[in-house]
């Protein structure tokens, strides 16, 4: 029976070492397996973690083009806000000037272009010093047949030349917006705002 138990001991033996084999080999396999996805993974956090990294770049630029366009149109305001306070404060020193400063003021604007037959509109702001004797004395000083209407405008101040053809637009806010129109260039250089 010895023969019987050696052959037995042998398959078993034999069983043990083909099973151990095999082990070992599913293990090898495993580890691969293992080594592989973990690889696999750490490519995939490495892509997940670049593309976040773009998209957070990518969204910080935006951002800060963003801030960067408000901030221009913020500067931009401001710039404007600057230079109608200028062209504000013109108006305002012309209609607060001394009564005669003003209608000097008026003189020099309206005598290069009346013409005979002109009626003056003044503002109502300036019903004590646009008067008859006012208009009497730019008639004779520029030789023009010129009148003042009895009604008077709806504006701050300055005047419209009113004749049977056209209405001549010489209000304050009308002058400002000419002289702004011509220099505003320039007011801009000066304010230091370009």
């Amino acid at each position: 029976m010895q023969g019987k138990e050696k052959l037995i001991d042998d398959i078993l033996s034999a069983s043990r070492r083909t099973a151990a084999a095999m082990i070992e080999e599913a293990n090898a396999e495993c580890e691969a397996s293992l080594s592989a996805l973990a690889k696999e993974l750490e490519n995939s956090r490495s892509s997940a973690a670049a593309e976040a990294e773009r998209a957070a770049n990518d969204m910080y630029s935006g951002k800060i083009k963003l801030c960067e366009l408000e901030a221009g149109k913020i500067m931009l305001e401001a710039r404007q806000n600057c230079v109608a306070e200028v062209y504000d404060s013109v108006k305002k020193k012309i209609l607060g000037a001394p009564d005669k400063e003003y209608l000097e003021f008026l003189k020099a604007v309206v005598s290069p272009v009346l013409s005979d037959g002109d009626e003056i509109v003044a503002a109502k702001a300036d019903e004590k010093r646009v008067t008859a004797e006012f208009v009497k004395k730019l008639a004779a000083a520029t030789g023009k047949k010129i009148t003042l209407a009895k009604e008077r405008g709806d504006f701050d101040g300055g005047v419209i030349l009113r004749s049977s053809t056209y209405d001549r637009n010489l209000t304050a806010d009308e002058i400002i917006s000419d002289l702004k129109e011509r220099t505003v260039s320039e007011t801009v250089k000066r304010l230091g705002l370009f």
